[in-house]
């Protein structure tokens, strides 16, 4: 199943969808205004912000099936995302790469780990984080090494990024990473006749 979010009702709700297609179902939780879902790597929970809307974000995760959220990180968390072990929850707080365990014990900053420009552009894989560097001629993409604290490049962009990325995951066995690039950009200056 593939989990989203949207404002179809006004209010940020998230939904299920099979990737085959289908009519996508709202995800029951008992608490309201919730975005930005993630999976664990199990299936079993859908991590998610809460309180984005409200300027109040902090991170929570339910059953997959819907029911009682839980709140794993305070406020001003968001964007969680699953460490590759399942035994920690990554998320933004201020700009800087944060940990929880997934029980909502021992929350810390990642610790050597670059401030962030955005939510969305890292993403945890193997024994580290790949992550959207910024700083130099061009962007790049970086790589972490928790165990260490060393970042090496990973890949230096050609053309230019979109405003948003949306996320750059990882596949399951790290082989592949997945970003936007912006290939080609136009636009068009039209003229209205007999406009009232």
């Amino acid at each position: 199943m593939i989990a989203f979010d949207s404002l179809v009702t006004g209010e940020h709700s998230i939904y299920l969808v099979d990737p085959l297609g289908g009519v996508p179902g709202k995800l029951e939780i008992d608490i309201h205004g919730n975005s930005l879902p993630s999976w664990s790597h199990d299936g079993s929970w859908i991590y998610f912000t809460n309180g984005g809307d409200t300027n109040r974000p902090s991170v929570w995760k339910v059953p997959s099936h819907g029911g009682h959220g839980i709140q794993i990180a305070q406020t001003q968390a968001s964007y969680p995302l699953e460490s590759a072990d399942g035994q920690y929850v990554y998320f933004i707080r201020d700009n800087r790469l944060w940990s929880v365990r997934t029980d909502g014990s021992a929350q810390q900053v990642v610790e050597g780990m670059p401030q962030l420009n955005d939510i969305d552009e890292w993403f945890p894989s193997g024994s580290g984080i790949y992550f959207m560097s910024r700083s130099g001629d061009k962007p790049a993409i970086e790589f972490f090494d928790l165990s260490t604290a060393k970042i090496h490049r990973v890949y230096d962009f050609e053309r230019p990024l979109p405003g948003w990325i949306g996320g750059m995951p990882v596949s399951t066995v790290g082989r592949w990473l997945f970003f936007p690039q912006l290939d080609e950009e136009s636009s068009n200056l039209m003229m209205i006749e007999n406009w009232h």
